[in-house]
């Protein structure tokens, strides 16, 4: 490895990432990511300077007590407490993308924070679990987006698993920094290129059927 990249946690890595893309003009309007993130106040930190709007899921022991929530009760607030004290009028089911077995509906519940902030509660219906997310919402997008935004973190692992299947985006074998490097950003290219010639024939396909249309 060159002796300038050093050890950095994947938090770390992330927010680095997250910086590239935005000195590249990349456009984007959410982060998405799971607990391990979502409980980094290091990245929330940094998300939040550069005004990134965020959806996370975060640990059921999350701790409110630095927002709206416990400033109006007085107290420390975990996460999970707060939606012990939801009503069931606080509660609407919605559909956050499609799956296998067709659409992913739960119960979805948001409770404002402060500043920006809300807290997202997603209730499975068949078993009552509940999942938990801290959202940075500054410009103050409704629940529908949320959810869409949240629901969005399926297609992301399924386009990692469609790399490795159609990309050979996880067969490698290198023993060096620079080798792995370029086979990653070898086999992302070529998987953008496969979704881009997937959508084109998509939209010829529909070209000709609806020329054939009487």
């Amino acid at each position: 490895m060159p002796e300038k990249v050093t050890f950095a946690t994947r938090p770390k890595q992330v927010q680095g990432m997250i910086a590239r893309a935005v000195a590249a003009g990349v456009p984007f309007a959410w982060f998405a990511a799971d607990e391990e993130f979502g409980q980094n106040p290091g990245l929330r930190s940094y998300l939040e300077t550069e005004g990134i709007a965020y959806a996370m899921a975060v640990p059921k022991n999350t701790d409110t007590s630095t927002g709206a929530i416990s400033s109006a009760t007085g107290i420390e607030t975990l996460v999970k407490h707060v939606a012990s004290r939801l009503k069931p009028h606080d509660w609407s089911r919605r559909a956050c993308g499609i799956g296998a077995k067709g659409f992913r509906t739960y119960d979805w519940a948001l409770v404002d924070a402060g500043d920006g902030h809300q807290y997202v509660f997603r209730r499975n219906i068949a078993d009552g679990e509940i999942a938990y997310f801290h959202c940075y919402n500054p410009h103050r997008e409704p629940l529908t987006e949320l959810v869409r935004v949240i629901g969005s973190r399926w297609p992301i692992e399924e386009c990692f698993e469609a790399a490795k299947n159609e990309a050979g985006l996880d067969n490698y074998q290198v023993r060096l920094y620079h080798a792995w490097y370029r086979h990653i950003t070898l086999s992302m290219l070529a998987m953008a290129f496969l979704a881009v010639m997937r959508h084109k024939a998509k939209k010829e396909e529909l070209h000709l059927w609806t020329e054939r249309t009487p």
